[in-house]
């Protein structure tokens, strides 16, 4: 009942296109989960019926993927280490991109989210810890040769399945300038990078607190994306409208609605360059700046 066709109606009757979906690595059920495939069934036909487009994004991968909480364990980033981890995850992708071929919803797939570089993994570490330091001891960052590898691999598994229509999706692993002479559209067509740009973190991580220096690093990454976009279509895979802005707290809520108008219509500019972007994420009570329901009902966000 969290999501139904009445959600999806209401995306696309306020002016959304597209809908990333994220999805586990045991979305087809194994000795610990149930099965959840059913539900991503319902989505794809959904999204048809309301004539919006859907990118599957797996989300966790066997053995985790970065150390985020996103990825199943805090701190567990272990999949590249075996190879049997990595070919699991090849045969799940292929059971989603087989189901789900010629679907008329399907537009593009994404293999891994948010695969761990050494920073990344090393950030992640202080931020999370191990919860659970028996599973995470020989976690590590994955190496960026051996993530171009598979996704040399995915690619060579998916594409005769999927045709030439359906886009692939590869997470840049927080490196968007590194990918501009990796897999070239002339050998892999039909292939977007995906960076997610969180505005709130970087002015956090930077220890800016005003509305100007958060417009600042959004032109910052504006330039960023043209750049990257030469070479590849890029898709800001997530963003949000959550800020490091201090004057927001005590503000009244006229201001409160023109801060969070201000970021929301600079962020859609600087993304909408190419190929476009997804909002993080559908819903969320507790906190509107991360649920585009709130953003929208509140008029900080027009599409």
């Amino acid at each position: 009942s969290y999501v139904t066709a009445d959600t999806f109606a209401w995306l696309a009757d306020n002016g959304c296109n597209l809908v990333r979906i994220p999805v586990p690595y045991h979305v087809f059920g194994d000795e610990s989960h149930e099965s959840c495939i059913e539900y991503l069934d319902q989505a794809l036909d959904w999204a048809a019926a309301s004539h919006l487009d859907v990118l599957i994004d797996l989300h966790t991968v066997p053995g985790g993927q970065n150390g985020f909480d996103n990825g199943g364990v805090s701190g567990l980033c272990t999949w590249h280490l075996t190879s049997e981890q990595v070919a699991r995850t090849l045969d799940i992708l292929e059971r989603l991109a087989f189901r789900y071929a010629g679907h008329e919803a399907l537009r593009a797939l994404e293999p891994m989210n948010e695969p761990a570089s050494r920073r990344i993994f090393t950030q992640n570490m202080k931020r999370y810890g191990a919860n659970h330091p028996n599973r995470v001891e020989r976690s590590s960052p994955i190496p960026h040769s051996m993530l171009l590898h598979f996704y040399q691999l995915v690619y060579e598994r998916l594409r005769p399945i999927l045709g030439p229509d359906v886009a692939l999706v590869f997470h840049d692993q927080f490196e968007l300038n590194a990918w501009s002479h990796l897999m070239p559209a002339s050998r892999y067509p039909n292939v977007w990078i995906d960076t997610h740009l969180y505005v709130g973190t970087i002015a956090r991580g930077l220890h800016l607190h005003t509305l100007r220096t958060h417009v600042a690093i959004i032109r910052a990454l504006k330039a960023h994306v043209a750049l990257a976009s030469r070479y590849h279509p890029v898709l800001v895979g997530e963003w949000s409208l959550s800020n490091n802005v201090r004057k927001l707290s005590s503000a009244d809520d006229t201001t409160r609605n023109a801060i969070y108008r201000t970021l929301a219509t600079a962020q859609l500019a600087a993304f909408d360059q190419s190929l476009g972007s997804c909002f993080w994420s559908l819903r969320n009570a507790s906190h509107p700046s991360w649920s585009i329901e709130a953003a929208i009902g509140n008029g900080w966000l027009n599409l």
